[in-house]
């Protein structure tokens, strides 16, 4: 009996103090959070508006990383960045961007001019959205975001065959 009684003491005192953990980690200290954004840049030689097996990485283009009040859409947050020579971008966000702010990457400027359009139609986003806050469950620093693309001025020879493996008609409403 003594035994199932040490072990019933012993288990509530774990569960007491993981509770004071979960607790303690609920919300970071205002200005304390910091994020490292990732994603890759590429230029969509396909004219695809998607990542192809053909579309190639862009090392040098421009990005940035903003975060806007839901209210009055008034930027609340801006940080610029570059892709190394992979066509991979690093930033370090700062601060916890919840509720009344929405984040995204987007699009500045290619290094390449004839990969240079950006995706502007009725599917496209304005950015690529990305979670700033440490109250969405999330229990890594690392924000990893969807990829951006620059359209190519015109498809290259191959997308005819990626597309034929694909089974995809450009200009086909595949949407629902």
């Amino acid at each position: 009996m003594a035994k199932v009684q040490s072990a019933l003491l012993i288990a509530a005192v774990i569960f007491l103090v993981s509770m004071l953990g979960v607790s303690g980690a609920e919300k970071p200290a205002a200005g304390k959070s910091r994020y490292k954004v990732t994603g890759t840049v590429y230029c969509d030689v396909c004219r695809a508006k998607f990542v192809t097996r053909v579309a190639e990485r862009m090392p040098g283009a421009k990005v940035k990383l903003e975060c806007l009040n839901t209210t009055n859409e008034k930027v609340t947050y801006s940080l610029e960045g570059e892709t190394d020579k992979n066509g991979m971008y690093h930033l370090e966000a700062e601060g916890d961007h919840d509720e009344d702010e929405i984040c995204g990457v987007k699009p500045v400027k290619s290094p390449k001019e004839d990969c240079s359009e950006v995706i502007k139609d009725m599917w496209a986003k304005e950015f690529t959205r990305v979670t700033l806050t440490a109250n969405n469950g999330l229990v890594t620093d690392t924000r990893k975001v969807n990829p951006i693309l620059f359209l190519k001025t015109k498809p290259i020879a191959v997308c005819a065959e990626v597309f034929k493996e694909l089974h995809y008609i450009p200009g086909e409403n595949v949407h629902p």
